[in-house]
């Protein structure tokens, strides 16, 4: 029996609480295109339509992830739960390695500062 979109939204929400990724559901009145979810994690952004096993994305929906993708936003789509999953951990990685890089960088910079 397949889950109920709504229980792997909640599945969704919980994992991603766990990993430390804050995970909003925004009901935008105008824009039913809007991506379901929106995870922010130190600082970044990405977008998440989840949808149940074997549906897509409306067109209206992919046209929306384009033009979000289109701005640079991190913005996708899965519709399978364990896909979802596996998606989230990648961009954590991402961010976290991103961010990582970054402060060490600066602490390089700093450390051939002070040395001068």
């Amino acid at each position: 029996m397949a889950r109920l979109e709504r229980e792997d939204e909640a599945h969704f929400l919980d994992f991603c609480t766990g990993l430390g990724i804050r995970c909003e559901k925004l009901k935008m009145a105008s824009k039913g295109s809007w991506p379901d979810r929106t995870l922010l994690y130190r600082g970044h952004v990405r977008f998440h339509e989840l949808k149940r096993r074997g549906e897509s994305p409306t067109p209206l929906q992919l046209y929306t992830i384009d033009q979000l993708k289109s701005q640079g936003f991190e913005v996708g789509w899965s519709n399978d739960l364990e896909q979802a999953k596996f998606i989230v951990i990648a961009w954590k990685h991402y961010v976290d390695d991103l961010l990582d890089s970054r402060s060490s960088m600066d602490s390089l910079r700093t450390s051939n500062s002070t040395n001068r």
